[in-house]
């Protein structure tokens, strides 16, 4: 279990390497490549929650704009990864925790996974 709440932190720092490749350096990274740009690229990505991409017009689908904004672009879809990511990785290292010192010890173990993976997949997702 253990194990697997390690892994968890190291893909949630590799969702959050994606989002902020897309939000602070989308121009130099590997996504202004793919196909699907209103999906990928934030600039425009953002309207996708809204009908034909216009705001006054209101949601393009049920709840597109709170509970399943996750569905409408990259960045968001990389946020509800890296949120649940969190989370499981919680429960999983919190799960055998036998004492209070165990606990802090898996705290900064997952923090420094997640720095970790979070600088090496920021690199690797340059252009």
């Amino acid at each position: 279990m253990i194990y697997i709440g390690f892994l968890l932190f190291i893909l949630s720092g590799m969702f959050e390497a994606v989002m902020d490749k897309l939000q602070f350096h989308y121009n130099l990274s590997i996504f202004k490549n793919f196909k699907n740009q209103l999906f990928w690229d934030p600039e425009v990505s953002w309207k996708n929650k809204y009908e034909d991409g216009d705001p006054m017009k209101g949601e393009r689908f049920f709840l597109s704009k709170s509970l399943f904004v996750g569905f409408t672009d990259a960045w968001h879809l990389f946020k509800l990864f890296r949120t649940l990511t969190i989370f499981a990785g919680i429960y999983f290292l919190f799960i055998p925790c036998a004492t209070k010192y165990m606990c802090l010890m898996f705290v900064i173990i997952a923090r420094i996974l997640f720095g970790l993976s979070f600088t090496l997949f920021f690199k690797l997702f340059e252009d």
